[in-house]
C-alpha cells in the first residue's frame, strides 16, 4: 500500500531523489551492481549442475557480510553525517544489500534442471509459496512496519524517530520480512521445478536467520529486557507451536 508520508520521510533522508539528474545516477548505480550479480550467476551457473547453489552460496555470504557491516558501522555514520546519516548509509551500503538480497531472490528462476514434480503439484506448492509471501507483505504494513522506511532501514540508521514494532504479525514471528521473502523465494523455486533451483531457493535462509539474528541483537541493545522477553516468547521465522494462529491471521486478516 502506498504511503506518501513515508515516502517524504525517505526522500528527506535522501534528498539526492528529489533531483532528476542524481535519480538518474541512482538508478544507474543499482543497475550496474544487478548486472554485476546477473553476469555472476550467468557464468558460474555454466560451469556444472551444481554451481547454480555455489553461486548462491557466495552471493548469499555477501549479502549476509554487508547485513553484518551495516550493522556495526551504524553509530559512525550517525557521528561522522549528523542529519544526513541515511543518505550515506542507503548509497554505501542499503543499496548493494538489496541488490544482493534480491539477486538471490530471483535466481532460481533461471536455475535449469531436470523435472522435479508433476506440473499440477508444483503450481498448487509454488503458488502457495508465493501467496504466503504477499499475505505477509500485507500484514507487515498492517502492523505498522513501512517498507520505505522501517524497510529500507531508516529507523535502524535513526531509531529515536519511531517505536519498534510489536503487536499483530509480530506477535506470531519476529521477523515477518525474512519470512515472506524465504517464502517468495522458495515459491520461485517450486515454479521451476527442478531439484538444483529449490536448494537455491533455500539457501536464501542464510542471509534471513542471519539478518534476523542480528536485528535482535541491534533491539536488545536499543529496547532492553522488553526485547529479550520478546524472543523467548516469540519464534524468529516460523510459529510452529502457533502455526494454526497464525495461519488464520494470514489468511482470514485477523489481528
Amino acid at each position: 500500500m502506498f504511503d506518501r508520508q513515508a515516502l517524504q520521510v525517505f526522500i528527506n533522508k535522501v534528498p539526492d531523489l528529489e533531483n532528476p539528474g542524481r535519480v538518474f545516477l541512482t538508478v544507474l548505480y543499482t543497475l550496474f551492481l544487478a548486472a554485476l550479480c546477473a553476469l555472476f550467476f550467468f557464468y558460474v551457473d555454466r560451469l556444472g549442475w551444481y554451481f547454480p547453489i555455489f553461486s548462491q552460496f557466495v552471493i548469499a555470504l555477501i549479502v549476509t557480510l554487508i547485513s553484518y557491516i551495516h550493522f556495526k558501522v551504524v553509530d559512525g555514520y550517525r557521528e561522522r553525517y549528523g542529519g544526513m546519516a541515511y543518505r550515506y548509509y542507503f548509497y554505501h551500503l542499503m543499496i548493494p544489500y538489496l541488490v544482493t538480497w534480491y539477486a538471490c531472490f530471483f535466481h532460481p528462476l533461471f536455475v535449469r534442471g531436470p523435472m522435479l514434480m508433476p506440473w499440477w503439484l508444483v503450481i498448487a506448492l509454488g503458488a502457495f509459496s508465493v501467496l504466503l509471501f504477499l499475505l505477509t507483505s500485507i500484514h507487515i504494513e498492517r502492523a505498522g512496519f513501512n517498507m520505505t522506511t522501517h524497510g529500507m532501514d531508516v529507523y535502524t540508521v535513526f531509531p529515536e524517530e519511531a517505536p519498534v514494532v510489536y503487536g499483530r504479525i509480530y506477535a506470531y514471528i519476529r521477523h515477518p520480512l525474512y519470512f515472506s521473502l524465504t517464502c517468495g523465494c522458495i515459491g520461485l523455486g517450486l515454479l521451476r521445478n527442478n531439484a538444483i533451483a529449490l536448494v537455491v531457493s533455500l539457501l536464501q535462509l542464510i542471509p534471513a536467520l542471519a539478518a534476523g539474528f542480528m536485528e535482535d541483537q541491534e533491539l536488545i541493545r536499543r529496547v532492553g529486557e522488553r526485547h529479550r522477553e520478546y524472543i523467548r516468547g516469540t519464534a524468529s521465522l516460523v510459529p510452529v507451536k502457533r502455526l494454526g494462529g497464525f495461519m488464520k491471521l494470514l489468511f482470514f486478516l485477523g489481528e
